[in-house]
């Protein structure tokens, strides 16, 4: 009688998610501790948004460059790219540190950037911490990794079309 399956009874192991507790019981109450926040998501996060500033000063330095370039009379392409260089240089310095900081901020903001997108990504693939910096992460970081790309061949587009 003892080996037979008794139906009537609910017999359960303390394996299963589901069975039925006693509701008298001297096992102690387990209190998880909430998660954390995930320290990849939150650096990744603080990536974005130092990449959104320095593509916003790109944008920022560019503008001021392009305004700069479009005032003043540039000589026919055809007359040579000597004619051209020293009519860039005419400009003054003032034009070619523009130039210069926008370009290093646009790919500055690509490469850092790359690295939060890739932080960002570890960060949502971590089962134990919350999640919600590295989303945001991985949003901020593919914004500016494309923004940054797109604008860049906006500029180089822009440039070829003034010198045809």
């Amino acid at each position: 009688m003892e080996n037979e399956r008794n139906n009537g009874t609910n017999f359960t192991s303390e394996n299963e998610p589901f069975a039925s507790k006693p509701v008298f019981s001297n096992d102690p109450t387990v209190y998880e501790d909430p998660k954390k926040q995930s320290g990849l998501g939150i650096a990744s996060f603080i990536i974005g948004i130092i990449a959104v500033v320095l593509l916003v000063i790109a944008i920022v330095s560019g503008s001021s460059f392009t305004d700069q370039i479009a005032s003043t009379e540039l000589p026919d392409p055809s007359a040579g790219r000597v004619a051209f260089q020293n009519a860039i240089e005419d400009l003054g310095q003032e034009v070619l540190v523009s130039m210069v900081l926008a370009i290093f901020c646009i790919f500055g903001a690509g490469l850092i950037s790359f690295v939060g997108l890739i932080l960002a990504i570890i960060g949502v693939c971590s089962s134990t911490r919350r999640k919600m910096f590295s989303v945001i992460g991985i949003v901020l970081n593919v914004v500016v990794f494309v923004g940054g790309i797109a604008l860049f061949f906006a500029g180089i587009s822009a440039i070829a079309a003034s010198a045809v």
